[in-house]
């Protein structure tokens, strides 16, 4: 499963969105950091099995193409500074 997402903390312009995803859906997320990305996703049910998985660290800044989230989903996330 493929899912574009926004963090919904972040500035970004409507302008962002069509530029970068198009007529594609997005998911606007509001998270911390990648374990409360991916709990908030339901891709795993707590921050520690995420962390469990290897899925650590603040979410990356500016456009993060195809990251892994498991073996079945790959996000692509828009999180500019």
């Amino acid at each position: 499963m493929n899912e574009n997402i926004v963090i919904k903390t972040s500035k970004w312009t409507e302008q962002d969105i069509k530029t970068l995803f198009g007529e594609e859906d997005v998911s606007f997320v509001q998270a911390d950091d990648i374990p409360d990305l991916l709990v908030k996703l339901g891709i795993f049910k707590s921050k520690s099995q995420a962390r469990r998985a290897n899925r650590i660290g603040d979410i990356p800044t500016g456009f993060t193409d195809g990251f892994k989230a498991s073996k079945k989903h790959r996000l692509w996330i828009w999180n500019p500074s």
